[in-house]
């Protein structure tokens, strides 16, 4: 082989190493498992690392799936990691998955498995009692401030013709 074809071959293979796209390497889940903590949904943070070539400063692209029919699409720049937060609203095991997505995609596919323990508290139907129950005392209350009302109208009409006798008094004198 001619030396100048090795040279050129040898750069051609160069080039497109660092023209490829970076790779995904890693998806971590923490923590994991996720626990239902007094009835409030675990939050997990989830990253997704990628790797580079020496000289490969070029965007790329990722759609994230979080297993629980949620996804998220990641944009790297020039970084080599990116780290999201999620709620799962429900227990299960789920896989948490990282592909190449998008305009300039990533390369590769990774997944890490997540489970997450327990489950929602269920829905209390005791302050629904509660509420209707005070709804039907709140009239209840009301009805002695009428009363209190009342007795001042009758306080203040009591006092009313007492003041008209002064006057007849007065008149008299």
């Amino acid at each position: 082989m001619h030396p100048r074809i090795a040279i050129i071959i040898a750069l051609l293979g160069a080039s497109a190493a660092a023209l490829a796209a970076p790779k995904i390497e890693n998806v971590t889940v923490r923590p994991n498992p996720a626990q239902f903590s007094g009835g409030k949904a675990p939050e997990v943070e989830i990253s997704v690392s990628i790797s580079r070539s020496r000289f490969d400063t070029g965007n790329c692209d990722a759609r994230l799936e979080f297993g629980d029919g949620e996804g998220r699409t990641l944009d790297f720049g020039v970084a080599a990691k990116r780290t999201v937060r999620h709620v799962y609203k429900k227990g299960g095991s789920f896989t948490v998955a990282a592909r190449g997505a998008g305009a300039s995609p990533c390369e590769g596919a990774q997944q890490a498995p997540l489970t997450v323990a327990g489950a929602p508290e269920p829905k209390k139907a005791a302050p629904e009692k509660k509420k209707a129950e005070e709804k039907k005392k709140a009239p209840a209350k009301k009805a002695p401030a009428k009363k209190k009302a009342d007795e001042k109208k009758k306080s203040d009409t009591k006092k009313a013709p007492a003041k008209k006798d002064e006057k007849k008094k007065d008149e008299a004198k």
